[in-house]
């Protein structure tokens, strides 16, 4: 038990490291500074840190969340950045490696197979770039491209080294190369590479839609690139999965899946925000749409579950009504968004839900 116990906290303790590094990569990519150099310096007076100053939420609690120069409050960004790598760091670990017998828990650690080991980093790699993507989203409402890239890369990476470790594999086992029909088909590098097209394509169609009815992109350019890029990495994880035997659509189904999440989420933030400021602006219209909507979007599934809508014109009339109320609910949202240009409270940025979106199919999907 004392070495499951020590491996645990030394995975911790890494992942809080590892968070500590990405609060400077997250202020310096927003500040446009290297993130290797100058050194760390407080972000209110500019004085370089001691090297006692920058130990991972130690030193935030024994400073008092203040710096130890001028004494400024530091932001809790930095202890909450860190705590959340190093937790996510272990429940990772306990899911992808599954390390821990169910009978002898901590007593006992299983042996760890080279492809959950592979899956274990890809999913670390993918979550520190979530991380750097959500808090520059959340800071300057602004999404790097270098991140986007490289979670686009990290999922193509993946599925061509799988693939070309997988054929050097079968040339030592049958003397030759087998690039067989089937072989083609289930290879990892199309799904990675066809669900990051569909995940842009999908985000990118729906920003032009908002252009086209109120005359503003719906999502940021930044946010189709995320979805390029979650297409990409769960394209490669659940191509790459046994579990799935190399169907295509259960790839498919793992990036609309964080997509559907993603939209669930900024939902359930927006909305109260969003209605809190309607009812302080008294836009009656905007709010009686948003309202209307629920109202018949639980009714027409309350009928659609009690058997009421067996009727197929019943059915489709209901359903005509209530795509018109969603569209017509939609363009007073994107005419609040237009209107308020990220000014007056109304507009969050869309990455940070779809980085949830991605971290909650991490750990949903059996990879």
């Amino acid at each position: 038990m004392t070495f499951s116990v020590a491996v645990l906290a030394f995975i911790f303790i890494f992942g809080l490291v590892i968070g500590s590094f990405l609060n400077v990569v997250i202020l310096r990519t927003v500040s446009g500074e290297s993130i290797v150099f100058p050194a760390s310096k407080c972000p209110k007076c500019g004085t370089p840190l001691k090297w006692y100053h920058n130990i991972p939420v130690l030193s935030y609690i024994f400073l008092r969340g203040k710096c130890g120069f001028c004494h400024e409050h530091i932001s809790w960004q930095y202890p909450l950045v860190e705590l959340f790598t190093g937790i996510i760091f272990v429940l990772l670990f306990l899911k992808c490696c599954a390390p821990f017998d169910s009978m002898f828990g901590l007593e006992v650690m299983n042996p760890i197979s080279w492809y959950q080991a592979a899956i274990y980093a890809v999913s670390l790699i993918a979550s520190c770039l979530f991380i750097a993507i959500a808090g520059t989203d959340i800071i300057e409402k602004k999404v790097s491209d270098a991140h986007t890239y490289s979670l686009i890369g990290l999922g193509l990476g993946y599925s061509i080294i799988y693939s070309i470790v997988t054929l050097i594999l079968l040339k030592k086992e049958f003397g030759t190369l087998h690039f067989t029909k089937e072989f083609i088909l289930s290879c990892p590098i199309l799904y990675s590479l066809g669900c990051a097209i569909i995940g842009f394509l999908i985000i990118e169609i729906i920003a032009q839609l908002g252009r086209l009815i109120v005359g503003t992109r719906a999502f940021g350019e930044g946010d189709s690139y995320i979805s390029c890029g979650m297409g990409a990495l769960f394209g490669a994880l659940v191509g790459i999965s046994p579990i799935y035997e190399g169907d295509f659509m259960a790839a498919f189904y793992a990036l609309i899946s964080v997509l559907v999440v993603s939209v669930i989420v900024q939902i359930i933030i927006t909305i109260p925000l969003f209605i809190k400021k309607l009812i302080q602006e008294k836009n009656i219209i905007t709010l009686g749409a948003i309202t209307g909507f629920v109202l018949y979007a639980i009714g027409f599934f309350f009928a659609l579950s009690a058997g009421w809508l067996d009727n197929k014109a019943a059915y489709w009339v209901s359903t005509i009504v209530l795509a018109a109320i969603g569209i017509f609910t939609c363009r007073e949202l994107l005419l609040g968004v237009r209107k308020s240009n990220g000014e007056n409270g109304l507009y969050l940025p869309f990455g940070p839900a779809m980085v949830i979106a991605g971290f909650i199919c991490l750990f949903v999907f059996p990879l």
